[in-house]
């Protein structure tokens, strides 16, 4: 089975026992993307090379929380420091919060990685996708 399509619980576990890298599953989960996503079009940003860096990093660490190594994707109206927020607006396109959002905080000092952006109505309020 490919890793992206196992759940969190397992995902974690194997990462645990260290029979799954971060890395493995960020690329198995970026080759998913890249696959089905023209389709889907759930993703407004992902940077693979970010994506990949972050998981090499917390690869080289101890565990340092139950989501340690696990991808996340936000919805793009919840601020990442590291990507734009653009709330699906014209209004907000090219914008870079300055700091994360209190869950994604909450998220990544558990040990996960937030592989990129979630695609939402405008402002999560109604009205087209793009």
């Amino acid at each position: 089975m490919e890793p992206c399509f196992l759940t969190a619980a397992a995902a974690a576990a194997r990462i645990r026992e260290k029979t799954l890298t971060s890395e493995t599953l960020v690329r198995s989960c970026l080759e998913r993307i890249a696959e089905r996503d023209a389709e889907v079009r759930a993703w407004v940003h992902v940077d693979p090379a970010h994506a990949v860096a972050q998981a090499r990093e917390l690869d080289k660490r101890p565990i340092s929380g139950p989501l340690h190594g696990l991808p996340f994707g936000v919805k793009d109206m919840i601020d990442t420091a590291d990507m734009p927020t653009t709330c699906n607006s014209p209004l907000y396109q090219g914008h870079r919060p300055a700091k994360d959002a209190g869950c994604v905080t909450v998220v990544r000092h558990n040990g996960a990685l937030i592989l990129g952006k979630t695609d939402t109505v405008e402002f999560a309020a109604g009205g087209a996708r793009r």
